[in-house]
């Protein structure tokens, strides 16, 4: 048994029968009378219940707090509250584990409806953008996994603070600012590793450090090269 598709499929049912027949303008019973008498797939008593949480003040005030979300989002899309990373590999293992690029999750899955139509005005020029560079990508490819060069970068922009869209939260590199003070621990850090090396394969010659660490692609300097000026010299260490 798939529980979590069981649970999808019941998350669709309940979203399907609210489209239908929710209308705040009736009672609760109005809307479980008209339903159980057009369907008979509704349960009655399960529907009551369902009928009578929308009618609660929680979730009133929980949809019109999301409603006013929607209300200010720039870019409306139609994937609710599933990921794009989620989206993405749900319609890559429908397409044999080939994944869309950005351009194409856009175009097909995230700015128009189930009939084909956009979401809105902006969606529909952003997608007629997106086309017109996948057309124009075929005498002139695009690397799709190069988020700073693919068709969706070319018309949305580059991305910032290392989120990127329609994939998902990437890894961020936060800086302080002072760079220099940065550079100059780094820097020392360099040098006590330097001498360290060689003062370690004097003592132990078959101790064979510098291919240990260039397997690990850590840069150390031969036996016997000088340290950093600013190195500290081997009998203070």
């Amino acid at each position: 048994m798939d529980i979590p598709k069981h649970g999808e499929k019941w998350r669709t049912w309940k979203g399907l029968l609210k489209s239908r027949g929710y209308d705040p303008s009736l009672t609760s019973d109005k809307i479980v009378t008209q339903h159980t008498n057009n369907d008979d797939r509704v349960n009655p008593t399960q529907f009551k219940e369902l009928v009578t949480h929308w009618f609660t003040l929680k979730f009133q005030t929980t949809c019109a707090a999301k409603r006013l979300s929607r209300s200010k989002m720039k870019e409306p899309h139609v994937t609710g509250t599933k990921s794009f990373a989620r989206l993405a590999h749900e319609v890559a293992m429908k397409n044999d584990g080939v994944y869309l690029t950005r351009g194409e999750m856009c175009i097909i899955t995230t700015r128009t409806h189930k009939d084909e139509s956009f979401v809105d005005d902006k969606a529909a020029n952003v997608v007629a953008s997106l086309k017109a560079i996948a057309n124009d990508s075929v005498s002139k490819p695009i690397d799709s996994h190069d988020f700073t060069n693919d068709e969706y970068s070319k018309v949305k922009g580059t991305e910032k603070r290392g989120y990127v869209r329609l994939v998902g939260r990437m890894p961020a590199i936060k800086s302080n600012g002072d760079s220099s003070t940065n550079s100059h621990t780094i820097h020392e850090l360099q040098s006590v590793v330097n001498v360290m090396m060689n003062i370690i394969q004097e003592r132990i010659p078959d101790a064979n450090l510098p291919i240990v660490l260039s397997n690990m692609n850590i840069q150390v300097p031969r036996v016997g090269s000088s340290a950093p000026s600013n190195s500290l010299p081997s009998k203070e260490l």
